[in-house]
């Protein structure tokens, strides 16, 4: 799934919790690395520097430090003074694998997170095609498309709770070039946030393509209420998931107080609130080698055997299945 989070300030977020697999392991940064038409326009490529992300969050450029947008953003303030909001430096769009194939990749098939990968650029090419801003010469305000984004990616391999939870951190940051009027301007936001579901469905799309040619057999699966909670893969049972899912049963627990408390389901703003507020506010100092250990002696020998299985049966099973004919694809969609 895809969440996206507006980052105001944002200062040290990669030195503080970009670089860092959820958990501090001095010997096991994560680095990140730059994508998009944008960031190769401001010779942005390779291995993402501290210093590069620190410029680029102030829509500076990275070399020379000059800052490239027409105008500075500003907090918004109502008539009484109050503010309203923040001035946004960046967007993090956090993509998340389903529960069973980031078990099995982080504890039994390397070969998964770079399908996992494959898929998150295929999300990122799209949003990048849709990436706008906002022209408002003239007094008139409009929407147009520049087909850029300077977005810099770590991706991680576990939950705050340390169960394994194969993710990527897409820092988009607040800017694109309008090549109709030659400036660096703030991205349009609500074209991000309109696209959010679209987003989540190419990259689950590109995902299941890429599991299903390694072999990997999937379903798809729902919760009590009948909402479509992603696919699976098939020979990892729902309560092994829910076993590794420790963030997840926090998050439901905390929209169940919700629910009771104001007598209506919370909005995806509201949602992300409370996540942020379930979750622990330090990162724990621990060896990635420990997080492991620690992770597979919480698995019953059971439990261990089923991981084992799915990813044994997808190195049989690696002829790619047939696709489903259109007019079956047409149904299914129906």
């Amino acid at each position: 799934m895809l969440t996206i989070r507006a980052m105001t300030n944002g200062s040290g977020y990669a030195a503080n919790h970009l670089e860092y697999s959820d958990y501090l392991d001095e010997n096991n940064k994560t680095k990140g690395l730059w994508m998009g038409q944008a960031a190769e326009r401001l010779g942005l490529s390779g291995k993402v520097t501290l210093e590069q992300f620190e410029r680029l969050r102030e829509a500076e450029h990275p070399e020379t430090g000059e800052f490239l947008r027409q105008r500075r953003s500003a907090d918004r303030t109502a008539a009484d003074g109050s503010k309203q909001s923040q001035a946004v430096n960046f967007f993090d769009l956090t993509f998340s694998e389903p529960k069973s194939v980031s078990a099995v990749g982080v504890l039994e098939d390397p070969r998964l997170p770079d399908a996992h990968r494959g898929a998150v650029a295929d999300a990122l090419a799209e949003a990048e095609r849709l990436a706008s801003v906002e022209d408002q010469r003239d007094d008139k305000k409009r929407v147009r498309p520049t087909g850029n984004l300077a977005v810099a990616t770590y991706q991680h391999d576990t939950s705050r709770q340390l169960d394994p939870q194969i993710h990527t951190h897409a820092v988009v940051f607040n800017l694109s070039h309008d090549e109709e009027t030659g400036n660096w301007k703030a991205l349009h936001s609500p074209t991000l946030y309109e696209r959010r579901g679209y987003l989540t469905e190419v990259y689950r799309n590109s995902f299941a393509r890429r599991l299903m040619e390694r072999g990997f057999e999937l379903e798809n699966r729902w919760n009590d209420k009948g909402t479509d909670l992603t696919f699976e893969i098939k020979r990892v049972s729902p309560p092994l998931c829910k076993k590794l899912s420790k963030r997840s049963t926090e998050k439901e627990e905390a929209i169940a107080e919700f629910i009771e408390e104001r007598g209506r389901e919370p909005s995806d703003n509201e949602v992300a609130v409370l996540v942020r507020r379930t979750r622990e506010d330090k990162l724990r100092e621990i060896s990635t080698a420990e997080v492991r250990a620690q992770q597979r002696a919480g698995l019953t020998p059971e439990e261990a055997r089923e991981l084992k299985a799915a990813k044994e049966h997808a190195l049989q099973n690696r002829a790619r299945p047939d696709r489903m004919p259109a007019a079956a694809c047409l149904e299914f969609a129906k």
